[in-house]
């Protein structure tokens, strides 16, 4: 039954790729199934589990089929995410879990496999990461997929989407991206997802505009409604009248005259007005990024995390595919630098039997470098095929979650072992590959004096630094407006890092969200630091401002800003400071 017709409503959500566009919704009516909750008799339960291992059966073919039929490159690069649901429903916690409900609880398989997916949510909670949280859908879309293989309901053909339309649906699973004729959508809109969804992370890589986390857009938006999508500041409104249309056009063409002027600088070099060169990457997930990262003008990747190698299986990632992974980036970045950092989470965020339990708080856990050299055999595979892949391109290892001296030795003491067997083998490698420290908690910060005469490099991680220092959990919605990039303390702690590393002859990068903001990017120019990694879309406009400033201006700015007090006072400095020297560029 179609929904009252809306007429000239805004719905706000999250931006997730930009781009101003006008066309007809195309609604993917996906609604929730509701789960049977039956009790079996003892005679019945052998039965219901081999009904439940069936159902995962005819998943995995259906995803292979899907696979299969992916026929645009372009679209085909995206296609690993289905190798990702293929391996969650390989996942034996999964199985053994809903198979052992079924069998104690003496349940029907829908209402056993529910109850793991509550057990397995919790788990998810503890991620502050928020890429890694995000991954909490990969679960609950392969979940979908099993309940209604269970209960005998089709799934949705969205293969026929026609004419140039604005999908929007409840949640699109990667599936569901994956089998459209991304060729016809004009845009994404959906009620849940973040910035790093599947969705928004495959419209950012085909430049498709989209809205995610609008919450109520399946409940006011009917199948051909005309919409409006700003996926810059995440605005969708419903059937405008005429004069909202025009308002949004008049947008549109400035948005789009704006993005033509702006990408020409990606070519061109970071060089400020006074010859400083400054040399901007890519912070990516996946070598299928790569492209988009090349087409906005990164001159390298400033950060490969590697996670998503580990997540949702039920083995470890082997010597031979971190190898093949990052072989792949450096052939494909060359002949510029990729810098890899190692695992950063902990075990009981992607292996059930390395789980730690559940800690108090798992932020300031067992994580990350720590939990590496806990768990060493997972270490020396993943430093061994980084050294591998470092004879076919330039590489970097950035170690995360420093905190000592003791850390990064012991770190390094790994390495030189894994070097040694290789050797012995006769397997090439970059035997002088340089080894950073990420900078991201205050012990390694005070302490960056020291740990420079250590590493080759510094990479300063402001997002956890900044969190960290102020003792701001910035997912925290009670706490996160405390989350402040220019505290006079951040700001202080980045001066004496870059300082640490100039005087001892080493390279220091930035490559938190901090890097991304022109403004922020002119204050940390002042601050000495001449490399920043940062998602590719923002590299072109963080050209654009670093050719029109000097240097020397942008020293005289952060000196200014040291005499200030508050976080305040500063960011409204910075504000008139801007507007004054480029009016209406960079608002």
């Amino acid at each position: 039954m179609a929904i009252q017709q809306q007429v000239n409503k805004t719905l706000r959500g999250i931006g997730a790729s930009p781009g101003i566009i006008q066309g007809r919704a195309f609604l993917v009516e996906r609604y929730k199934v509701r789960l049977p909750q039956k009790r079996i008799p003892a005679l019945q339960v052998e039965e219901e589990i081999k009904r439940f291992l069936r159902a995962i059966e005819e998943a995995k073919s259906q995803l292979r089929e899907i696979k299969e039929k992916i026929l645009d490159p372009q679209v085909r690069q995206h296609a690993f995410i289905l190798d990702v649901h293929l391996m969650i429903l390989d996942d034996q916690m999964l199985i053994e879990n809903t198979v052992e409900n079924i069998r104690k609880r003496k349940i029907n398989s829908e209402w056993a496999l529910d109850l793991t997916l509550e057990k397995l949510d919790a788990a998810f909670k503890t991620i502050e990461d928020e890429y890694l949280r995000e991954r909490r859908n990969d679960l609950h879309y392969v979940a979908a997929r099993i309940f209604r293989n269970l209960m005998g309901k089709k799934h949705d053909d969205i293969t026929k989407i026609k004419g140039k339309v604005i999908v929007v649906a409840h949640d699109l699973s990667p599936a569901d991206t994956l089998q459209m004729q991304l060729n016809q959508v004009a845009g994404f809109v959906t009620d849940i997802g973040g910035k790093v969804s599947h969705t928004a992370i495959l419209a950012r890589s085909l430049g498709i505009p989209a809205v995610v986390g609008a919450e109520v857009a399946t409940s006011l938006i009917n199948g051909g409604d005309l919409l409006i999508l700003d996926g810059e500041n995440g605005e969708v409104v419903i059937n405008p009248t005429e004069q909202m249309a025009e308002t949004y056009l008049e947008r549109q063409r400035r948005v789009k005259l704006l993005e033509r002027e702006i990408l020409k600088y990606a070519a061109l070099p970071a060089v400020t007005r006074d010859g400083i060169r400054i040399h901007l990457q890519a912070n990516i997930e996946m070598v299928g990024e790569i492209p988009s990262a090349k087409s906005h003008g990164a001159e390298g990747i400033g950060l490969y995390r590697t996670e998503i190698l580990y997540l949702n299986r039920k083995d470890l990632p082997s010597e031979e595919e971190h190898y093949r992974t990052y072989r792949a980036l450096a052939e494909s970045i060359s002949p510029g630098v990729s810098t890899i950092r190692t695992l950063d989470i902990g075990g009981d965020k992607f292996l059930s039997h390395y789980s730690q339990g559940n800690e108090m708080n798992p932020a300031m856990g067992l994580r990350a470098i720590r939990f590496s050299m806990k768990e060493t055999d997972i270490f020396r595979t993943q430093l061994s095929g980084i050294l591998r892949a470092s004879a076919h391109g330039k590489l970097r290892i950035l170690f995360p979650m420093i905190s000592s001296i003791e850390e990064i030795r012991r770190a390094k003491t790994f390495l030189e072992e894994v070097k040694k067997d290789l050797l012995r083998s006769r397997i090439p490698f970059d035997r002088q590959i340089p080894v950073g420290a990420m900078i991201e908690i205050p012990s390694a910060s005070i302490t960056a004096d020291l740990l420079a005469r250590e590493v080759d490099f510094f990479s300063i991680g402001t997002n956890d630094l900044i969190q960290y220092a102020l003792a701001v959990d910035r997912i925290n919605e009670h706490v996160s407006y405390l989350y402040e990039p220019l505290h006079p303390a951040i700001l202080r702690i980045i001066h004496h890092v870059v300082q640490s590393a100039h005087h001892a002859g080493i390279p220091v990068a930035i490559c938190g969200e901090m890097a991304a903001e022109p403004a922020y990017v002119l204050v940390l120019l002042g601050l000495g630091l001449e490399e920043f990694s940062m998602n590719p879309i923002a590299i072109p406009k963080v050209k654009k401002m670093l050719r029109k400033v000097t240097v020397t201006e942008a020293k005289a700015l952060t000196e200014r800003l040291f005499q200030l007090t508050t976080a305040t006072e500063i960011k409204r400095y910075v504000r008139k400071w801007m507007a004054e020297r480029f009016p209406g560029e960079f608002d």
